[in-house]
């Protein structure tokens, strides 16, 4: 496979792992500044010099994978330490269930639950469109949650979020993304690009992450 970014091309390696080779580029729009200001969900330290962009898909088993297996590794070691922080951006691409999740994540975070819900959705994750992600079932999570229930409802049912997640997904498209996981990082002023494609391993987002910190 390969992805062509910028002027670009890169080809996968047999793991089929992608990433875009760093320059002296600076894209503004992912800049941590940018990518925030309009209430983007992030973990970490605002003012750490990395910052990991994904875009994601609540049904997407590969972002299931990532969430599972190699975020809490990232976390440990990387953000929990201030080196690095991650903002997480909806590429609900797999359908009206998918739209439903990433509202619902976000109604989960008026009451500061954003990445719990995150990752009880991705601890939970069933077939895609197999209707575990509809709306009436984001209620169901919520409760297990502790959450103001009929805050989160009236949230969720007046699509409160639909606009915020129309323009994230009109982000993944504008950068061009075309599938899930993406992974931007970049420094925090949005210089150096380079991306992940998949649900690749640790290792793979620690030679890239190694490599900018100690630039």
């Amino acid at each position: 496979m390969a992805v062509i970014i910028g002027v670009i091309v890169i080809s996968s390696g047999s793991n089929g792992a992608a990433t875009q080779q760093p320059g002296s580029n600076v894209d503004s729009r992912l800049s941590f500044s940018s990518l925030t200001n309009g209430g983007s969900p992030f973990r970490g330290d605002r003012s750490a010099p990395i910052t990991i962009v994904e875009f994601a898909d609540f049904q997407c088993p590969n972002c299931g994978r990532f969430a599972r297996n190699t975020a809490p590794q990232i976390v440990e070691e990387y953000i929990a330490t201030g080196k690095v922080n991650m903002v997480y951006k909806h590429f609900p691409i797999r359908g009206p269930d998918s739209v439903a999740a990433s509202m619902a994540a976000q109604c989960a975070g008026d009451q500061g639950k954003f990445w719990e819900f995150h990752d009880f959705l991705f601890n939970n994750q069933e077939a895609e469109n197999s209707g575990w992600a509809r709306a009436e079932n984001m209620k169901t999570f919520a409760s297990e949650l502790n959450l103001d229930t009929a805050a989160f409802a009236a949230c969720l049912d007046n699509e409160k979020y639909k606009s915020f997640v129309e323009t994230d997904f009109a982000f993944a498209r504008n950068i061009g993304a075309t599938g899930t996981p993406t992974f931007v990082i970049v420094k925090s002023d949005g210089s150096e690009p380079e991306r992940i494609l998949g649900a690749q391993p640790v290792s793979s987002f620690k030679t890239v992450l190694d490599k900018k910190i100690g630039s």
